[in-house]
């Protein structure tokens, strides 16, 4: 009865705020909405799932009005019957019972299948730059970040009754939400597109050298011939209007990289002790603060980045309210933690100061059990690459929409539509070529879009939705202050890159 009284005193807020932005988000374009709910599951696939959260269409009780005005009665019968339910089951059938869709567990897989992906392979080396001690700090903070951002979000949400990260930046940005997210997802999916592409050519040659024949390869040649066979694979994919059937596919990626985490773990312990007396490995670094400091942040915040999806769970969520919100928001960021401390110590311990931003690199091409892992992988980031490239182009034809100043045409030439997805395409293959540090590019996707995404947009909008009270001032501080932090990040990285700031 609380909870209603205080969802009833805080409508009018909501509603009224709701109702001013309506024409702002409809000025932006459905197309918006409708395209970063699925580029939410379709860059998800590069961490996971996420893609059913996208075909979730806006129901129209949901404009300017809570969620718990706008669910039907029998939702609500159904969403009170479940969240009584509880209360008479054991521990384990809590934990491991049957999952209830859109529940607690079910959006908590969603949100972590969302995020691991393949930053997860960038946690040791992230670890090699700051030391343990001070990279299991930056993975603590960057969960704590997370949470943050994560029920802030879920929160407006609700206030608000939008189903979508568009919708709500729409509500508060009015018609520059549009181009504006536009060009952040086109950015986004560049990058994620070119890391899989590094990511192809640390794999494809490994597993190649297990033939005899391929052993003797040059390594360089391999690995370019792996990138543009990579490219050439995923163009017919990239131009095919439907890839619905390829999403069944997304949680092979998971079960590979537990796989994987799973791998490092149990190698871990002979290699720290086969290694540790070596100068060629050094010792283990507890703390070093240096220029390095900005690059391990990008990084964690890459790996924590899973908010595209954030508001469709909410906007889905069985029987919302903000202790669930907050249940959900603080368990994702407590296992994702966990998961980051485990394959980032165990392999910072393998391969100390050698460790290389793509763990995978250090291990021999000859180790069978390491190669399993590296097949499944390839099989998956051979099918995110089309999933990413779908929204990326999707984008990119609205920005262009958005400077000719007219709007989306209902059907696009075929020709024109493949032409710029071949251009695209041949960009990503040559940059991921030229970049064969895959730590590079996603230092530079944490600083830069994931940091927006994470930091900038949900303290923005908080400010103009929720409550102006001590908590909700301290967060977006405490978001402002951190954006600041991974922005900075990015001309760290590219100085690096240039030669012009030694390493």
């Amino acid at each position: 009865r609380r909870q209603g009284a205080a969802r009833a005193a805080g409508a009018p807020r909501g509603g009224q705020m709701a109702a001013n932005a309506v024409a702002a988000a409809d000025s932006s374009g459905h197309g918006l909405v409708e395209q970063t709910a699925g580029s939410s599951g379709s860059f998800a696939s590069s961490h996971g799932e996420g893609a059913a959260q996208g075909d979730l269409g806006p129901r129209p009780a949901d404009v300017g009005t809570p969620v718990s005005e706008a669910a039907p009665a029998s939702e609500t019968a159904s969403s009170s019957m479940t969240s009584a339910s509880p209360r008479t089951r054991t521990l384990l059938d809590r934990g491991l019972g049957r999952l209830t869709v859109n529940g607690i567990r079910h959006s908590m897989l969603t949100l972590c299948s969302t995020a691991l992906g393949g930053g997860v392979l960038s946690i040791a080396y992230m670890m090699k730059l700051v030391g343990i001690a001070l990279g299991c700090f930056l993975l603590l903070l960057s969960a704590i970040l997370a949470f943050a951002s994560i029920s802030s979000l879920m929160r407006m949400s609700m206030v608000t009754g939008k189903q979508t990260y568009a919708a709500v930046f729409a509500h508060c940005a009015g018609p520059r939400a549009g181009p504006m997210l536009d060009a952040m997802l086109f950015v986004f999916g560049m990058g994620v597109c070119i890391g899989y592409l590094v990511f192809l050519g640390d794999f494809i040659p490994a597993i190649l050298r297990l033939s005899s024949s391929g052993a003797t390869w040059d390594h360089e040649v391999v690995r370019t011939a792996s990138i543009f066979s990579a490219a050439i694979l995923i163009l017919p994919l990239g131009l095919a209007k439907d890839l619905s059937v390829l999403r069944y596919i997304s949680p092979v990626s998971i079960t590979a990289l537990l796989y994987m985490a799973l791998v490092v773990s149990l190698k871990s312990p002979d290699l720290f002790h086969k290694h540790m007396n070596l100068a060629a490995y050094g010792s283990v670094e507890y703390v070093k603060l240096d220029i390095n400091f900005f690059e391990a942040f990008a990084l964690c915040v890459f790996a924590f980045n899973c908010h595209l999806n954030v508001i469709p769970v909410a906007a889905s969520l069985v029987s919302p309210s903000k202790a669930r919100i907050r249940k959900i928001s603080y368990r994702v960021n407590v296992l994702q933690f966990l998961f980051y401390c485990l394959i980032g110590v165990t392999g910072y311990l393998s391969f100390l100061a050698d460790t290389k931003s793509d763990i995978l690199l250090n291990y021999d091409s000859s180790d069978i059990v390491v190669a399993g892992g590296r097949m499944m992988l390839t099989c998956t980031m051979l099918v995110g690459l089309p999933l990413n490239l779908h929204p990326t182009m999707r984008s990119a034809l609205q920005i262009g929409d958005y400077w000719r100043g007219g709007e989306a045409p209902a059907e696009r030439p075929w020709a024109s539509r493949a032409a710029l997805t071949v251009v695209v395409v041949v960009v990503q293959a040559l940059v991921a070529i030229k970049v064969p540090n895959v730590g590079d590019v996603l230092g530079l996707l944490g600083g830069s879009v994931a940091t927006a995404m994470m930091f900038v947009i949900p303290a923005y909008c908080m400010r103009l939705i929720l409550p102006r009270t001590k908590k909700h001032r301290v967060f977006e501080a405490l978001l402002w202050l951190f954006a600041l932090v991974g922005f900075a990040s990015v001309p760290v990285k590219v100085l690096r890159m240039v030669g012009a700031m030694s390493t």
